[in-house]
């Protein structure tokens, strides 16, 4: 059964294709990825993976376009053994699986999205983003970032949202939004979200507010013990290009029936500069994280940290027209953790990318790293 819906999809993804191929609605990526590590409490590990992500593009009418994106998986050694203790493999639709093996198929958006001249309606399998965070952004609460994985595709939401640009003010524009509950496998609403934000941009600065109400719930695990009355959270973000790059963002948790005061808090701030007419980019940002903020447990705090005070800082420098390098680092004072990171990549010809990445992280106890090689084909 399970093989025949991935051939199902196949199916309709090359008849999409091969249909359209003029309006360009089929696109995607493939990925080939070695990974080899070890460290102090670790034996010496090795993984492979494959990565195919395919997009669709499909117009619906004059204001209407249907759009979806499926990946296909394989991977074997300790990358399997990874997806798996950090994602369960409960998540994906149909999979293959043995000790050291997983072949996964997963449905990563699938909605339609409507436009017209001053209006925008998206809804289905989809990401909500918000926010300006460099590195962090506290605000992207429904599709955390992660900055050892600044190139991974951020999950969706099943939800939507409604947007509305006065015609008069063209910089401004206003949004309505909700999603669903935060265990889409349960049959109970616990969680819910639904808000609205408001952002405006001018020539050097640009301001968004938001407001979300998360539905009550009586088992909660992810934030608080329980929330009878529901969650409230308020969320400023600013930007300014001033010649030097300035990000301020913050998001509040409120729980009406246990305030938690600074501990409800997630904020971060961060600067980005270029020098020599662009061939080195630095960045820097900083993130506080209250134990009882929606940041304390979501992906973007690596290895299950909930401490409070995190620094990410790196540089990227061109190489070439064709290649690059990124240094930087992730640190937590709190802990005594710091995590040394690496990037390099490659354009072969069009469309296909070299890379090899260094991950080290390593506390008072602990020390591990890892390289991964890869070969990125666009098409």
């Amino acid at each position: 059964m399970k093989r025949c819906i991935l051939f199902l999809i196949l199916a309709i993804l090359m008849i999409a294709g091969s249909l359209s191929l003029s309006a360009q609605t089929l696109s995607g990526s493939l990925d080939t990825k070695l990974t080899l590590g070890g460290g102090t409490n670790t034996d010496f590990v090795y993984g492979a993976e494959e990565y195919a992500n395919l997009r669709l593009k499909i117009p619906a009418g004059e204001y209407a376009v249907v759009y979806g994106a499926f990946n296909l998986i394989a991977v074997a050694g300790s990358s399997a053994a990874e997806i798996k203790k950090n994602t369960g493999i409960g998540i994906f639709g149909g999979y293959s699986k043995e000790e050291n093996y997983l072949a996964v198929m997963e449905l990563e958006r699938l909605y339609v999205q409507v436009s017209g001249d001053s209006f925008g309606l998206s809804a289905g399998l989809l990401r909500i983003p918000f926010g300006y965070g460099l590195v962090w952004g506290p605000m992207d609460f429904l599709n955390p970032h992660n900055p050892i994985e600044p190139e991974a595709r951020l999950r969706g939401v099943l939800g939507g949202f409604a947007s509305y640009f006065p015609e008069q003010l063209p910089d401004m524009k206003f949004l309505v939004f909700a999603a669903a509950p935060q265990n889409p496998f349960s049959e109970k609403g616990n969680g819910a979200r639904f808000g609205l934000s408001w952002d405006n941009h001018w020539q050097k600065a640009s301001v968004q507010l938001l407001y979300c109400f998360e539905s009550p719930s009586s088992n909660a695990i992810l934030l608080f013990d329980e929330y009878p009355l529901g969650l409230h959270r308020t969320g400023l973000s600013f930007k300014a290009d001033l010649e030097l790059g300035l990000v301020a963002e913050l998001l509040y948790t409120i729980n009406p029936d246990s305030l938690a005061g600074i501990d409800g808090l997630a904020a971060s701030a961060g600067v980005d500069y270029s020098f020599f007419d662009g061939k080195l980019y630095v960045l820097a940002e900083y993130l506080y994280s209250g134990s009882k903020s929606v940041d304390a447990q979501s992906a973007s705090l690596p290895r299950g940290h909930t401490e409070s005070h995190h620094l990410y800082a790196s540089g990227l420098w061109k190489l070439s027209d064709f290649s690059a390098i990124t240094v930087g680092f992730m640190a937590n004072p709190e802990d005594v953790s710091f995590t040394a990171l690496a990037f390099w990549q490659y354009e072969i010809v069009q469309g296909m990318v070299l890379s090899a990445r260094f991950i080290a992280p390593f506390d008072k106890d602990n020390f591990n790293a890892s390289i991964t090689t890869g070969l990125k084909v666009k098409f």
